[in-house]
């Protein structure tokens, strides 16, 4: 494994982290985070440093970006086999914290909403992380008021977390990128009138209380691929639906419910 520092993210890292690159900043955050955590995480057995924050609103892909992330940094390290456990902070609270860590011993433990951590939880895993866990990497996801709320909880949990992602709320071009990069994992591509149709069918959805996520998104290419699709098994003969190299071809008409 190379041991330069990540100062940009390879092409291998960039097609892991396909959703987010397209956002700005994001690039230079991953990269600080996967170098901060490989530095600190270097040699030790325990869990004391190396760990990580995931900030972001409701939707905006933090669940997507942390088994990424862990993708990325086992790459990045030439680190196989870890375990990777996934669990609400909720469900945290009534298991035993010991019996959790030994199972993912050596891997990653995901923390969702980990604002509803309780002291309880805070104050065991604290303890925890300091004994040998084989060098365990905690991921800890939630919106801003969350994350503060778990870390005032206890301060020598908090300065185990050395590293911290935000993701910002997402412009309309980049919910479009992120729609783009979608469509082409799933075999399509957006024509032009179509993608005139999607920045409309997101302007639709967006509320001024409230970020456009990723997830609804989502949930607007999945219709769009589904209707396209409809039409692209008929005229697959006649070739009006694919691309040259093969893509359903999403059209204007396939954004209207």
């Amino acid at each position: 494994t190379s041991q330069k520092p990540v100062l940009e993210l390879n092409e291998e890292q960039k097609k892991i982290f396909t959703y987010f690159t397209c956002i700005s900043g994001m690039e230079e955050q991953l990269c600080r985070a996967l170098e901060g955590v490989r530095q600190k995480k270097k040699g030790s057995r325990t869990s004391q440093a190396g760990n990580l924050m995931i900030l972001g609103g409701k939707g905006s892909g933090k669940t997507m970006l942390a088994t990424n992330f862990v993708k990325a940094y086992q790459k990045l390290v030439g680190h196989t086999g870890g375990k990777v456990g996934k669990i609400s902070a909720v469900t945290l609270n009534q298991k035993d914290a010991k019996a959790l860590l030994k199972a993912v011993e050596g891997g990653y433990l995901i923390i969702e909403k980990a604002g509803d951590l309780s002291k309880e939880s805070v104050e065991k895993l604290s303890e925890l992380m300091e004994l040998d866990t084989k060098g365990v990497m905690v991921l800890l996801e939630d919106d801003r008021t969350g994350m503060e709320r778990a870390m005032r909880k206890s301060a020598s949990f908090a300065e185990k977390f050395t590293e911290k992602i935000e993701v910002p709320i997402f412009t309309s071009d980049e919910l479009v990128e992120f729609a783009k990069a979608y469509a082409r994992e799933q075999n399509c591509v957006i024509d032009d009138m179509g993608i005139l149709a999607l920045y409309n069918s997101i302007s639709n959805i967006q509320k001024l209380d409230e970020a456009t996520t990723l997830t609804e998104v989502k949930d607007i290419m999945d219709g769009a691929i589904s209707r396209a699709g409809r039409g692209g098994l008929k005229k697959l003969f006649g070739g009006k639906r694919s691309t040259e190299n093969g893509h359903v071809l999403i059209k204007e008409k396939d954004f209207q419910e």
